[in-house]
């Protein structure tokens, strides 16, 4: 049975409270056990102090130590707990014994160090409940660590924008060549910034330039930054550097191309020189060369940002992606070398696993086919410098020496020349050489600090292979050849793009990379990277890991893409489940995304779900990740036209299609029956998506069963023919202008003509845990924005309105952006209902009804009112509770603990039911041809 958190929550507040009002200290540590699912013989060993089970220090000081688990011990009030906690934390058994965790109290305040990570929790003893994220691997449920950036990335964000906006101001940009000489600037100056911090330029020796030279109020800035960008492309030998005033000749020659033409400089005045000279003062050693691309969107044009794609990605972000791609295995195998014992070394080959290690990241490969400013390859190289830098201290510490020991001639193994990126901007492009050659300067910076020894920066070399063009367009295999057994990385964050707004080049784009598909329009275009990738990493030990919008997990796009992957033989390896994706840019948007890490079946590792519960990310080994991010089949759920539980069917409701003509507001419904009172027979209530949750009153003209003479004998109704006919004429559509011959009716009708029926909103806000469902009379018109369900029980109410029907819906519907919609080809007919008896059936009808009574308790709340989680009503909540355990015990006695295992007993059911329904179809057609 899984762990559950909320269970976990509530009990360890109710333990907290005893121990406070009871002073039940004694029994806290073995009842906290209890609590994790400790089995009562270890804690019964535990509490007789058993020393094979209690290997604490002290246990007749109330110490409690369980291997692999925890070291508790309670101290008096008034101790240094600090102290206490070292204490514990420096004694040998928490290596000896693999102690995960140590806590130590005066049941006043709590203090509790996660060895793993040497991180500690310290709170009052009363709000550990609160803190319960932080215990959870003590339960075997990992807290993924989240990657922090600088906080001066953002500051020198918000700072270089106002800079811009202020030029903006001052200068007119109405061109693309404009725009152009502009973007050059900004990378210019973002150069000069990090070189004078980092020892690339003498210490403010750019500031200096414009503090002491210019004008106050700005009037010469333009002119002398067109004399240094000048001198900065002149070599050391140049004459012309040579005639140029020394504080300008001081200036190193940088080479690299990045001064190489010249371009307009924007005027500045007063404002705008003091500007920038405060964005010079910021301490950009600091910052992280991925800020260009957030500097980069804060000048770009908006749509053209939109149009390319182009995501500028916090490094927590990219973290996430190369993190459990390659660099948490890298470290795991340092981690493992360091740990062998010094003494041992040519036993344990620790020098030669050291050597194989380093070699190893001198051949890693990273690719990245939308690589934009270059952010993902700046932080997959900083990251592998850092396991660099880390094995050769490991290196020297074998070798007992803290002397230099590489000499002034070492060249880091990890060159910019195993980076590989496409970008389809040049500009980009460039901004990511850039970018790329201020990492390398950055981690020899670094490198230097600890060895003594580091290659010079300048003049800068051609490094990196950043290829400018369409990366769908080309071969991959050409820009970062793959021959099967190189261990390459592809990583990034490719354009999202649904179906709606794609240029005439990337439908071609689609079309292209998708050739021989039956199916795959309504991809997004992210969908071409994916499937690109699968190609360039079959059959190799090359592996891919990119962020996508959710909605490929989602809904018919599952079934369109993934099937095809996995006949490659590839493997979902890590994903992280849906979340929102925010840069560290000025006014980020925030889309809600996936992360998904594939490899080949031959080269897949453990495979591992990421989610975020809490505001902790948290971490689970599975045996294998469905394509919907879950545990459980690898089988995609594919629309189906009719129900495969045999059940009712459901249509969507009546579309109007009329111009609004023949749909009325309380007050025209009103008017119109104060002009011809006999039309009151025609006129019904409508629902649509709003009007069902919002409790909105709206009417229609359903005049199905009017005759010609009843129109014709009214002024109002051949008014409203007359317009709606005239609408439909007008349209582009076929299908539309034919049904301008029966002005009267609804242009698609579904209405059921007797009985009820079920109604389900099309889109329902993703805040909510159960899409709202009504019954309605057959007299109450449903539009399009709604499913029916005609003829639909109370029973299939039950059903649908349970929290196992709502998590298959969350699994397999589509998005509204964040919303879900609600589909009756991919949601209802594929949902795998229970076998029941008649009594089950007769139950859940019963629970049904308490459902409609609580609504009906709580008059005057709208739906949206009594579904939303801030407002529910106990009654309802506790109706649906009810019925909600019902239905999981209809699938099998003891429920379920989780979404998860509702979702991967569903999966598994559902591939069932597609084997018996092709089985089924095998032998109607083996019938067939034997008659």
């Amino acid at each position: 049975m899984a762990f559950n958190q909320t269970q976990f929550f509530e009990d360890l507040e109710k333990l907290t409270t005893k121990v406070i009002n009871k002073n039940k200290k004694e029994d806290f540590i073995f009842d906290f056990l209890t609590l994790l699912d400790v089995s009562k013989s270890t804690i019964t060993s535990l509490k007789k102090n058993d020393g094979r089970f209690n290997v604490a220090a002290n246990p007749e000081a109330g110490e409690v130590a369980n291997k692999h688990r925890i070291y508790f011990k309670p101290v008096d009030e008034g101790q240094d707990l600090a102290k206490a906690l070292s204490e514990v934390i420096s004694s040998p058994i928490i290596n000896q014994h693999k102690i995960r965790m140590v806590m130590v109290t005066d049941f006043n305040t709590v203090l509790i160090n996660d060895t793993k990570y040497d991180e500690t929790l310290d709170c009052d003893f009363a709000d550990l409940y609160k803190n319960y994220h932080f215990l959870l691997p003590l339960a075997g449920l990992e807290r993924a660590r989240e990657y922090s950036e600088h906080p001066a990335d953002v500051q020198a964000s918000e700072k270089m924008g106002r800079l811009f906006d202020h030029i903006r101001k001052l200068n007119e940009f109405n061109t693309a060549d404009d725009l152009h000489a502009l973007n050059i600037f900004l990378t210019r100056l973002l150069f000069c910034f990090y070189a004078e911090d980092t020892g690339i330029f003498k210490a403010d020796q750019f500031y200096d330039v414009i503090d002491r030279t210019t004008n106050i109020d700005g009037s010469d800035v333009d002119s002398v930054l067109y004399e240094l960008f000048e001198v900065l492309d002149l070599p050391e030998s140049s004459a012309e550097r040579h005639a140029k005033p020394t504080y300008l000749s001081a200036f190193p020659y940088v080479n690299g191309s990045l001064f190489e033409y010249q371009f307009a400089i924007p005027e500045f005045d007063a404002r705008t020189r003091r500007i920038l000279l405060e964005c010079a003062r910021l301490s950009w050693a600091e910052i992280n060369p991925d800020i260009f691309g957030s500097m980069f969107q804060a000048v770009i044009d908006p749509e053209q940002r939109g149009s390319l794609g182009q995501h500028y990605t916090s490094v927590s972000n990219i973290m996430k992606v190369i993190q459990p791609l390659f660099l948490d295995e890298l470290r795991a195998e340092l981690d493992t070398v360091i740990a062998l014992s010094h003494d041992n070394r040519h036993k344990n080959n620790k020098a030669e696993r050291l050597d194989t290690l380093l070699t190893r990241i001198s051949k890693i490969k990273v690719f990245d086919p939308a690589c934009g400013s270059g952010n993902f390859l700046i932080i997959a190289y900083k990251e592998l410098r850092k396991v660099e830098i880390d094995v050769l201290k490991a290196q020297r510490d074998l070798l007992g020496s803290k002397d230099n020991l590489l000499g002034l001639g070492f060249d880091s193994v990890v060159s910019l020349d195993n980076l590989y990126g496409i970008e389809y901007d040049d500009f980009a492009s460039q901004i990511a050489r850039l970018s790329l050659w201020l990492a390398e300067h950055q981690m020899n910076v670094l490198f230097e600090q600890e060895f003594g020894a580091s290659q010079p920066m300048l003049p800068l070399k051609d490094s990196g292979h950043i290829v400018y063009g369409n990366s769908l367009r080309i071969d991959w295999n050409e820009v970062c050849p793959n021959n099967g057994s190189d261990e390459i990385y592809i990583i990034g964050n490719p354009p999202f793009g649904g179906t709606g707004n794609r240029s005439d080049e990337q439908v071609d784009d689609v079309r292209l990379v998708f050739k021989g598909f039956k199916s795959y329009k309504k991809l997004d275009y992210i969908s071409c990277w994916f499937w690109k990738g699968a190609q360039y990493i079959t059959e190799t030990k090359s592996k891919i890991a990119l962020v996508s919008t959710n909605s490929i997990a989602q809904g018919m796009q599952v079934a369109m893409l993934f099937p095809a992957l996995f006949d490659l033989g590839i493997e979902i390896e890590f994903a992280y489940q849906s979340f929102p994706w925010k840069n560290n840019a000025r006014n980020n948007a925030a889309v809600h995304v996936v992360i998904l890490g594939l490899s080949h079946k031959d080269n897949c590792n453990k495979k591992t779900i990421f989610s975020f519960s809490d505001k902790q990310w948290l971490s689970k080994a599975v045996s294998n990740i469905s394509p919907y991010l879950v545990e459980g089949s690898s089988v995609a759920v594919e629309k189906e036209s009719k129900p495969l539980h045999g059940g009712s069917t459901m249509v969507f409701g009546s579309m109007p299609n009329e111009g609004g003509f023949l749909l009325f507001t309380n007050e025209e419904k009103d008017e119109i029956l104060e002009k011809e009172p006999r039309l009151s027979r025609f006129i019904k209530k409508i629902l649509g998506s709003q009007e069902f949750l919002n409790g909105k009153d709206r009417w229609c003209l359903w005049l199905i069963d009017a005759t010609s003479e009843d129109i014709e004998n009214s002024e109002v109704l051949m008014q409203v023919c007359n317009l709606v006919r005239e609408h439909r004429l007008k349209s582009s559509n076929k299908d539309t202008r034919e049904m301008a011959e029966t002005p009267h009716l609804f242009w698609y009708i579904s209405q059921p003509t007797s009985g009820n029926y079920i109604l389900i909103p099309s889109v329902s806000s993703e805040r909510r845990k159960y899409v709202p469902i009504g019954f309605y009379s057959h007299e109450v018109i449903a539009t399009n924005l709604v499913n029916i369900i005609p003829e639909g029980s109370i029973y299939e109410f039950g059903i649908l309105t349970s929290i196992i029907h709502n998590d298959w819906m969350r699994l397999v519907a589509g998005r509204l952006k964040s919303d879900y919609r609600y589909s009756g080809t991919i949601v209802y007919n594929t949902f795998p209902f229970p076998d029941t008896t008649d009594e089950q059936k007769q139950n859940i009808e019963n629970l049904a009804e308490e459902i409609l009574l609580a609504r009906a308790s709580n008059a005057g709340m709208t739906l949206a009112e009594l579904y939303d989680p801030d407002k529910m009503p106990e009654d309802l909540k506790q109706a649906h509770s009810n019925i909600d355990d019902a239905v999981d015990k209809l699938y099998r006695p003891q429920g379920f603990a989780n979404t998860e295992e509702r979702l991967a007993h569903l999966l598994a059911r559902y591939e069932q039911l597609i084997e018996a329904e092709q089985q089924n179809k095998g032998n109607k057609k083996a019938q067939k041809k034997s008659k």
